[in-house]
C-alpha cells in the first residue's frame, strides 16, 4: 500500500512516538486546540465570558481558525504526503518537527496577547513558521523533475502572502481591514483544500476499494472539476474585494455551486459503479456539497439583495466544509499511516462525528434566518461541533502515542 512507502527513507535514531512522523504531533495538537477555541469563542460571543487580552475577537477567532489551526493541517498533510509523493524524501520527525511544533505554541501565545505585547512578535514568529513550513513544501516538489503537485506549493506559498498582507494591515501599513483579507484568506484556503482532499480522495478510496473489494481498478479524481471550482472560487473572492455589493457575484456563487457538484461525477461514474454508498466516501463527497450549498446560498443573498447576514451563511464553508475537510483528513491520515486497516476502521463514531459536524453547521447557519435566536444557536452549535473532536481524542490520541499497527517505522 502507499501508505508503507516511507520506511525506505526513514532517518535511523530512535523517536518518541509522539514525535515518529508528521502528523502525529499535529493532531495531537490540533483537537484540543480547536476545542479550546470554539468555547472560548462561543463563551464570548454570547455574552458569558470577556477576553480582556484580546482587542479584535473577530479577527483572532478567523484568524486562529485559518493560520492556527491551518497550519497543523498543512504541515500535517505534506509531513505525511511528501515522502509518500516523492520517494527519497526523508521525513521530518524527532526534534525538527519538535522545534516546528513549539514554534506554532509561540506563535499562538504570542497572537492570542499581542495587544499586550505588540503584534510585532507574533507576526515574526507566524511568519517565521510559514516560511519554514513553505521551505520544507519547496524542496521535494522543485526537485521533482516532473514538478508533480506543484500547485500545493504555490498554494502555501499564497498562505504566506495573504498572512503577510494580514499583518501589514494590523501594523495600519496598508489600508485594507483585517476582515476583507481574512476573507481573502478563507478562499485561499478553500483553494488549497481542494487541492489536498483531491489527492486523500484518491489515496483514501483507492484504500477502500483495495481492501474491501480486493478490486485492481484504480480511482482517480479527475482534475476540471476542481480544477473550475477552485478557479470560480478566486474569481468570486477577487470579485468580492473589489466590487462587494456587485450582484455579478450572485451568477459566480452559483456557478461555484454547479462546478463544486460536478465533483461527485468521479464517485458516481467509478467503473460503471456508484460507490457514493460507502461508508467514509459518503463523507468525502460532503465537503464538495457543503462548498455547494455554501456559495449557492451567499450566491442567492446577492441576487436577492443581501436579505440575510453574510457572515452567518459563511458558516457553511468554515463551520461545514472547512471543518470537515480537516476532520477527514485527520481521521483518514490517522487510520492509514499508524498502519491499520481503513475498510474495517469506518465505524459508527465516525459517522456520527460527520452527522455532529453538519448538526453545528446547520445551528450556526440558522442565525441567519432566524436572528431572535442568536445566542442559543452561536452556543449550541458551538458545543456541537466541539463534539467531534472530543471523539477523535477519545478513539484516536492512544494510536498517535503508540507504534504503528504494521510495525513499520513511523
Amino acid at each position: 500500500m502507499a501508505a508503507t512507502k516511507h520506511y525506505e527513507s526513514y532517518p535511523d535514531g530512535d523517536f518518541p512516538n509522539y514525535l515518529a512522523y508528521g502528523f502525529r504531533p499535529a493532531f495531537l495538537l490540533m483537537a484540543p486546540y480547536m476545542i479550546l477555541s470554539i468555547i472560548l469563542w462561543g463563551l464570548y460571543y454570547s455574552g458569558y465570558i470577556t477576553l480582556p487580552f484580546i482587542g479584535d475577537t473577530l479577527s483572532w477567532h478567523i484568524y486562529e481558525m485559518l493560520f492556527g489551526v491551518g497550519f497543523l493541517g498543512m504541515s500535517a498533510f505534506i509531513f505525511t504526503g511528501a515522502p509518500e509523493l516523492y520517494p527519497g524524501t526523508v521525513p521530518i520527525v524527532g526534534k525538527t518537527l519538535q522545534n516546528i511544533m513549539i514554534l506554532w505554541i509561540l506563535g499562538r501565545v504570542s497572537f492570542w496577547f499581542m495587544d499586550i505585547i505588540t503584534p510585532y512578535p507574533s507576526a515574526i514568529i507566524n511568519i517565521a513558521l510559514f516560511a519554514w513550513l513553505t521551505f520544507l513544501v519547496y524542496k521535494p516538489i522543485f526537485q521533482d523533475p516532473a514538478k508533480r503537485h506543484v500547485s500545493i506549493a504555490y498554494g502555501f506559498v499564497a498562505v504566506q502572502i495573504v498572512q503577510i498582507w494580514f499583518y501589514l494591515s494590523v501594523f495600519k501599513w496598508v489600508e485594507t481591514t483585517p476582515l476583507e483579507i481574512l476573507r481573502i484568506a478563507l478562499a485561499v484556503f478553500l483553494v488549497l483544500i481542494l487541492l489536498s482532499i483531491r489527492r486523500v480522495n484518491i489515496e483514501a478510496v483507492n484504500e477502500i476499494i483495495e481492501l474491501e473489494e480486493r478490486n485492481e481498478e484504480i480511482f482517480f479524481a479527475r482534475p476540471p472539476a476542481y480544477n473550475l471550482t477552485m478557479f470560480l472560487i478566486a474569481l468570486f473572492a477577487t470579485v468580492e474585494f473589489f466590487y462587494p455589493t456587485n450582484r455579478v457575484l450572485g451568477w459566480i456563487g452559483l456557478g461555484v455551486a454547479s462546478a463544486s457538484l460536478a465533483i461527485l461525477n468521479d464517485f458516481i461514474a467509478y467503473d460503471e459503479e456508484n460507490i457514493l454508498g460507502k461508508r467514509l466516501i459518503r463523507a468525502l463527497i460532503t465537503v464538495p456539497v457543503l462548498i455547494s450549498i455554501g456559495y449557492g446560498l451567499i450566491g442567492y443573498n446577492h441576487l436577492t439583495g443581501m436579505s440575510y447576514n453574510h457572515g452567518d451563511l459563511l458558516h457553511i464553508l468554515t463551520s461545514g466544509a472547512w471543518t470537515l475537510s480537516f476532520y477527514l483528513v485527520m481521521v483518514v491520515i490517522t487510520i492509514v499511516h499508524t498502519g491499520r486497516d481503513i475498510s474495517k476502521e469506518r465505524d459508527n463514531w465516525v459517522c456520527f462525528s460527520i452527522f455532529l459536524i453538519l448538526v453545528a453547521t446547520t445551528l450556526r447557519t440558522a442565525v441567519a434566518f432566524y436572528p431572535e435566536y442568536t445566542t442559543i444557536f452561536y452556543m449550541s452549535s458551538a458545543l456541537v461541533w466541539s463534539l467531534p473532536f472530543i471523539i477523535y481524542i477519545a478513539i484516536y490520541f492512544k494510536w498517535l502515542l503508540s507504534p504503528r499497527a504494521d510495525g513499520l517505522p513511523g
